[in-house]
């Protein structure tokens, strides 16, 4: 799974971060501001157990951490 993460400039750090305590690896990283605005690619390899149906049925059955717990 790959993401764009687009921060403030002054929490760029932090939440690249976050990101790789949650497990994510970093890719491009556009550190410099645009607008007061950095961003960076966060890469995460899902298992291959993990098919759409698979996702579904867990986040139906609420098996996921909260939004404010990743």
């Amino acid at each position: 799974m790959r993401i764009r993460v687009t921060t403030r400039a002054d929490l760029f750090e932090e939440r690249k971060q976050q990101h790789i305590e949650r497990g994510y690896g970093i890719e491009d990283e556009r550190p410099i501001p645009v607008n007061g605005l950095c961003s960076f690619v966060a890469v995460r390899e899902l298992p291959a157990s993990n098919t759409l149906a698979d996702l579904v049925a867990e986040a139906l059955s609420g098996n996921h951490p909260a939004r404010g717990d990743w």
